[in-house]
Order: C-alpha cells, then sequence, then structure tokens
C-alpha cells in the first residue's frame, strides 16, 4: 500500500479493525447465488410479456421502447438461461439478441448506444453453448461491425476532450473490453475493444477521489457504484493493460469505504439523481462478490466480509422486487404508472431491468465456496466523512445509522441529517432521504413536494423569520469531531458555518441502542436567536400501506408495518403537527414541528421493531 492516501489508510484500518473484531451473535444468510438469480428472474419473467414481434422490449407505461430496456432483457434473461432457468422463453431471447445484434452497428438505431455492448457482450458469453450455431454466428458477425466511434454517443475521435467524458463513457469502455474478451472485436479498419478502452480510459482516473469514489458531475453517489463496477467488468473479464493496476487499486479503495457507508441492513446512501431504485442494491452486490475473489485467500476474514455484505445488499431490495406484484423498481409502494419517485429518464423498463441484469451479474461474478463473515456496516462503532467530494457524514452504532449532507444538491436533497433508520425497521419509517423544495424527479399524481427544503433538522427564528439548516448549501463550512466509539454507542459534533448569513450551528448526534440524540445550537452573528425549531418528517404512507400517527404532549408515535417510531422532545418545548402532506422518492410524510425559545433544542428519534 505505498503511498496510500492518508484518508483511503484510515479507511483501510477500521475496515481490518472491525473485520477482526466481528460480532458475538450473528447468523449466516443461508442465501447462495440462487438468491441473485430470485430476483432477476421476478424482473425478467412479467418483463418477456413486453417484447414485441420484432424482439425489442416496449414500455409497459410508456407504450415505446426506452433507452436501454432491451439490451439489458437480454442480457438479465441469457444469464438465467446460462443457469438453467427460463427454459420456455429461450425462443424470446434469441428474438431479442437478433434485434439488438442488428441495430448497434447501425448509427442512430440503437437509443442510448454507449450502454449496450456491454448487455450484450454478457449475453454472448452466456449464450455461446447455449443457442444455434446460426443464430450465433448471425450476432458473431453484426457485433463485430460495431465502430465505437460512429454510433457510441459519448466520445472524443479527435483525442481532446477526454476528460470531460464520464460514466457513459466508462460504460461503453468496459463493454469494449468485454467484447474482445468475448472474440467479438479485432477489426483494424476502426478503433475498438481494448485499444478503445485505452485510449478513453486514462483520463478517467483523475475522477477518482482518495478514498477510491468515481466523481461524476454533481458527485451523485448512484454513479460512483455503477461507474467502479463497470471498471470491475472489464478486469473481471482479463483486462491486464497498463491501467489494470491503478484500476484495481482504485477499486479496491472504493469498495473498503462503501463498506463503511452502506447502512447496517445494506442500503446504498441517498446522494444526487438517480437515488433510491433497486438496481442500486444489486450493484454493491456484484461489486462485493468482485471483491470477495480478491480477498479469497489472502484475507478469509475480508472476504466474507464482502460475501455477507453482498447478500445482505440484495435482501435488502427483496421487499419490492420479490414481494410486490408487479414488482417495483424504486423503493415505494407507489404504483408503478405513477411514475413516483423517478427522474425523467428512469422509465419502469430502464431501471427494473437494470437490476436484472446487475443481479445476473453478481450472480456470475459469486463464489460460494466463500463463506461469510459479519460485515462493518452491520457491527458498527464508527463514522465517515466524504469532503470535500460527495459532501456526507455517516454514523454507525447501536444499530442506528444517520445520514447527514453538509452541502446538498439542493435539486435532490436538503442539508442536514437526511437519513436515519434501524436494522429490522422499514426505511421509510425513520427517514430514508430529505426532500427538495423543487425536485428534479416526478412526483405521483395527488402528491405534493415540501414548501421548502426540509431534513431532520433545525430552524431559527431572527427578526420573525424563519431559517432552516436544510434550505443552505453554498457558503457552508463544517468541522468533524468523533467524541466516542463503540459497536453500541457513538457520538459526535459538527460544527457548521454558514458565510453569507454569519450563522453557526453545532450538531450533536448520540447512536446508541436507545436511539439517536439529536441537539442543535444556533448562533446567528454571536447571539441566539428569537426562537429554535427541530423539523422531523414523520411517515404518512409508502403508495400501498397508511401508518398511525399519535400526536403527544412532548412528541408523536408512528405504527406501520409491525413496527413503531417514537421522536420524543424535552419537556420546555411545544409540539405540533403540521397538516400538509409531501413527499420525496419513498413516501409522503407529515411535519413535526419542536420549538422553544432561545437557540438550544433536542430531541431523541427512536426506532423499535415491534408495534
Amino acid at each position: 500500500m505505498d503511498n496510500e492516501p492518508a484518508a483511503a489508510h484510515a479507511v483501510r484500518e477500521t475496515v481490518a479493525r472491525l473485520c477482526q473484531e466481528g460480532v458475538t451473535h450473528w447468523t449466516p444468510t443461508g442465501l447462495d447465488r440462487n438468491f441473485y438469480l430470485d430476483m432477476a428472474e421476478a424482473v425478467v419473467r412479467p418483463a418477456a410479456e413486453w417484447v414485441d414481434a420484432a424482439g425489442v422490449v416496449i414500455d409497459p407505461y410508456k407504450k415505446a421502447e426506452a433507452g436501454q430496456s432491451t439490451p439489458r432483457f437480454v442480457a438479465a434473461a441469457s444469464i438465467l438461461l446460462r443457469f438453467g432457468r427460463l427454459p420456455d422463453m429461450s425462443e424470446a431471447v434469441y428474438r431479442v439478441m437478433d434485434s439488438c445484434a442488428a441495430r448497434l452497428p447501425v448509427q442512430g438505431a440503437a437509443p442510448s448506444p454507449d450502454f449496450w455492448m456491454r448487455e450484450l457482450a454478457t449475453a454472448w458469453f452466456c449464450l455461446r453453448d447455449i443457442a444455434p450455431d446460426k443464430r450465433l454466428a448471425g450476432w458473431r458477425e453484426a457485433l463485430a461491425g460495431v465502430d465505437p466511434e460512429r454510433v457510441y454517443v459519448s466520445i472524443a475521435r479527435d483525442g481532446k476532450t477526454p476528460a470531460d467524458l464520464h460514466n457513459w463513457t466508462v460504460y461503453s469502455a468496459a463493454g469494449e473490453v468485454m467484447r474482445e474478451a468475448a472474440g467479438l472485436a479485432g477489426r483494424t479498419d476502426f478503433l475498438c475493444g481494448r485499444a478503445f478502452f485505452e485510449k478513453y480510459m486514462p483520463p478517467q482516473l483523475h475522477h477518482f477521489t482518495e478514498l477510491g469514489m468515481y466523481r461524476d458531475p454533481g458527485d451523485p453517489l448512484t454513479y460512483d457504484i455503477t461507474t467502479r463496477l463497470q471498471f470491475a467488468c472489464a478486469l473481471a473479464c482479463g483486462y491486464d493493460g497498463t491501467l489494470r493496476g491503478p484500476l484495481s487499486d482504485a477499486l479496491r479503495r472504493g469498495a473498503l469505504t462503501m463498506l463503511l457507508y452502506l447502512s447496517p441492513e445494506g442500503y446504498v446512501p441517498f446522494g444526487g439523481r438517480s437515488s433510491q431504485f433497486n438496481f442500486q442494491e444489486a450493484m454493491v452486490a456484484t461489486l462485493c462478490e468482485f471483491e470477495a475473489r480478491r480477498y479469497r485467500d489472502c484475507n478469509p476474514a475480508l472476504a466474507g466480509a464482502f460475501k455477507r455484505q453482498a447478500r445482505r445488499s440484495a435482501q435488502a431490495a427483496a421487499r419490492w422486487i420479490l414481494g410486490m406484484r408487479p414488482f417495483r423498481n424504486l423503493k415505494s409502494g407507489f404504483a408503478p404508472e405513477l411514475e413516483h419517485g423517478l427522474d425523467g429518464y428512469a422509465s419502469y423498463s430502464v431501471y427494473g431491468l437494470l437490476s436484472a441484469s446487475f443481479f445476473g451479474l453478481a450472480a456470475l461474478m459469486a463464489d460460494d465456496t466463500i463463506p461469510e463473515a459479519p460485515c462493518p456496516a452491520e457491527i458498527g462503532g464508527f463514522s465517515l466523512e466524504l469532503a470535500p467530494a460527495f459532501h456526507m457524514v455517516f454514523a454507525n452504532a447501536g444499530g442506528y445509522y444517520a445520514q447527514i449532507d453538509t452541502a446538498a444538491n439542493t435539486h435532490y436533497d436538503a442539508t442536514g441529517l437526511g437519513r436515519y433508520c434501524r436494522t429490522g425497521v422499514p426505511l421509510e419509517l425513520g427517514l430514508p432521504m430529505p426532500f427538495a423544495s423543487h425536485p428534479a424527479y416526478r412526483l405521483g399524481t395527488g402528491v405534493l413536494p415540501a414548501p421548502e427544503a426540509m431534513a431532520a433538522g433545525p430552524a431559527w427564528c431572527v427578526d420573525g423569520g424563519w431559517t432552516a439548516l436544510a434550505g443552505l448549501s453554498d457558503g457552508l463550512t463544517h468541522e468533524l469531531c468523533e467524541d466516542e466509539a463503540s459497536s453500541a454507542c457513538l457520538r459526535m459534533r459538527l460544527a457548521m458555518h454558514h458565510a453569507p448569513t454569519n450563522v453557526g450551528i453545532e450538531e450533536t448526534l448520540a447512536l446508541s441502542p436507545e436511539g439517536i440524540e439529536l441537539a442543535a445550537t444556533v448562533q446567528c452573528a454571536g447571539a441566539a436567536p428569537e426562537r429554535c425549531r427541530l423539523m422531523v418528517p414523520l411517515l404518512v404512507t409508502d403508495g400501498t400501506e397508511r401508518s398511525e400517527i399519535r400526536l403527544e404532549t412532548h412528541g408523536a408515535t408512528v405504527r406501520y408495518r409491525g413496527c413503531r417510531c417514537v421522536v420524543a422532545a424535552g419537556t420546555d418545548c411545544a409540539v405540533r403537527l403540521d397538516e400538509a402532506e409531501y413527499a420525496n422518492r419513498n413516501a409522503v410524510y407529515r411535519s413535526l414541528v419542536i420549538e422553544c425559545a432561545g437557540g438550544a433544542i433536542h430531541a431523541r428519534l427512536s426506532l423499535y421493531d415491534t408495534p
């Protein structure tokens, strides 16, 4: 680990300590690759009904082909065929592969073509020993004729601006490596395969942080994971060129960081665009299976931690894929036709089939001879700061997890405590993500955004006007101090200063098995404000099931799906429940307002797995 950055060294040491300490009581998941295949099949079987006579996947709600749905179907379905599933669907799968192979070489014929080759190369690997020879020959000829710099969109043929390219180009470059590994490249009249990868990928190394996280524009968490996964696919397919060493090291560091920023149950953090989709946990599962192989022989405890994390993250998404009909592509119970929580490019088929494709990759990556071992996220007793890139703070102890955004992208999130959850309790009963007042994603019919940016955090009143931390971003700085850390308890202080308004906010979070103690102190130009509030969103409905909210003298209790959320305020505070209902991607909420005189306020947030 020569010349390892200090931050990366600290993460590695934390993971090593936690894997060595472990936990005294834990039960293996009992899962194997078949669980990933179950998840993929739960999406692919209904999606087979969307395939038209020409072999094109038609989104059931848009009534048209959407983005890269068609190649994602054939990749996921081919993996299932490879493992002996879907024998009744083989002809439909071949028909879709016919369509994809015929269209991709034709400029402008394939929507979002940069994403297609990775899916089609995956399908080829799985079908080459199954499909009829005549069809294989046709696919081989067609895919060998794909000229990347003519067909793909995100390119720099002149080589002058490759550093301005991001995840689209990484997808296509990984696909080109896989294409060459499949024996579908090698033409000399255009740039393809490994040569394409080595032209376009060197500048991408500069988009990695010291912690091995990939920065797509705006620092969305999802695009850290998905881009690292494409590099992992290239390496898994045998790429051994000059970039293998630095890419392998970046993936190693990013994976260790990921072990610390996941929730105890394996959920991916919120943050930016394409958030809260179930394909996120599928990507984690695949990356963790890849990393488990890395450590299989040299570090069995860490290999086992990655193995277990892969399975736990897959389990985290199961409620919405295996447990709902139709399956949901988002962590929400809203009916898919409402398109609630979707980004403009995120149709039901595009991201539903992406989860199937990635769960299929997890099955391909899995080595089920590696035994599980406890993973850091379920052990707890640590905090992690990502700054300035990704601007997040995570805390994990006592079965509780907290995620704080320290400089939110206000089109998607809000500054402050944007997630708190506990093992064994539905994610949405606490808070899965904050609220943007003008979200860049869609909301379903009949639900509204919050009137202002909102997280579980403080607001203060000066001269009769209220300001909330949730709405601040530009000009906000912070310092983090961890006062205590063990698997049972963690206490940390976050001191923030907003230079444009000369406001200082100190938040203290204490996590223990009893809950999360949240306290805030505000100073406005050195003086306490007139009044202070804590705004705590309370769940109303996930789109399928409604909660029961009871306002109490000094707090509130929410009951939902056999569990409870209890918010307890200080006896010097007044509490009220706003009538307005507002939504984020996951669910609909009402705000519990806790208010008192002066500039200091606190509350306890507790989650219980009993009614």
